[in-house]
């Protein structure tokens, strides 16, 4: 299983990619119709937003992190963008238990959280959060904040987000719009993870300039996470110096846990460890990505597992 907010669990079960072996871990499989494989882990819905404000980025990666929620969703490495793939939908969905077709889900399954469970069996069609929806987005309000916060702690048993954590994923959620250009899906890539660790470094360094450390602590997470999920791209052999140092970076993050607080400190700390990771490791995963499993060409192993599910 692995390791919420880590690396750990991605390095210890990834396996290389030869004709014999095991695919690798691919941890969206977990949640992914069969034969939807290939589609899932090279495509992905359009994403378009309307800010590129520091809050909304914030709100960007800790929707992206299982650290956000608890319970099962958690330990099975669920995301809210597991449901909502770039803040749209996700039409490859499928958990046993959960959802009756592709695409759906019961979200008030006791699966999730025993707060909301209904008893009944009643998946619907995950929304795409780029079209209106029954809560109002009225930043004046603050519907939006108390129906995620509701979510995260009711629905999935999550720890109750700090108020500027709550301010960050309400951003995210409003920006979400729909592309001008029609929405055609795009080719997921190692830019999808990097962007989003750089979106947790700023996240993580506006709030602890804000002296708010759980925050800044579960962007931390976020940005394990996502070296984790660049792990499962770069299997070894033939990356295993690659994947050493994505253990090693995860670890320094780690390590800066307990410096929250101190907010210079941690600053710092985090300026040094973006300035190190993308003067060497991100721009050999760069020269390597044509031959990792980013690449479309590389995953075609994967497509014949569907038979035997």
């Amino acid at each position: 299983m692995l390791r919420t907010g880590g690396i750990v669990g991605a390095l210890a079960l990834a396996v290389p990619a030869t004709p014999a072996a095991a695919p690798p871990p691919f941890e969206i499989l977990r949640w992914t119709a069969p034969g939807a494989e290939l589609a899932a882990l090279s495509t992905q819905p359009a994403a378009c937003l309307g800010s590129a404000a520091v809050e909304v980025q914030a709100g960007e990666a800790l929707f992206n992190s299982p650290r956000l929620l608890g319970g099962q969703a958690a330990k099975a490495g669920l995301s809210c963008a597991g449901c909502h793939v770039n803040g749209r939908d996700n039409a490859h969905f499928l958990m046993a238990g959960v959802s009756d077709r592709a695409g759906t889900a019961d979200v008030t399954h006791s699966f999730f959280g025993a707060a909301r469970g209904n008893g009944r069996f009643d998946p619907v069609t995950i929304p795409d959060l780029a079209r209106p929806g029954k809560v109002s987005r009225d930043p004046a309000g603050g519907a939006l904040e108390s129906f995620v916060r509701d979510l995260i702690v009711d629905e999935f048993a999550g720890r109750e987000p700090t108020p500027a954590m709550l301010a960050a994923l309400a951003a995210y959620v409003r920006a979400i719009a729909p592309c001008p250009d029609g929405d055609p899906p795009g080719r997921r890539a190692l830019d999808d993870q990097l962007r989003l660790i750089d979106f947790a470094l700023r996240g993580a360094t506006g709030m602890a300039r804000r002296a708010d450390p759980v925050a800044a602590r579960a962007l931390l997470a976020a940005a394990r996470h996502q070296l984790g999920l660049i792990a499962e791209r770069y299997p070894a052999p033939p990356f295993g110096a690659e994947r050493r140092e994505l253990l090693a970076a995860s670890r320094v993050l780690a390590d800066m846990h307990d410096k929250a607080a101190n907010s210079d400190g941690f600053i710092a700390a985090l300026s040094a460890w973006r300035a190190a990771f993308e003067k060497d490791l991100v721009q050999r995963l760069r020269r390597r990505e044509a031959r990792s499993l980013y690449n479309p060409a590389n995953l075609a192993f994967v497509a014949p597992q569907q038979d035997n599910r």
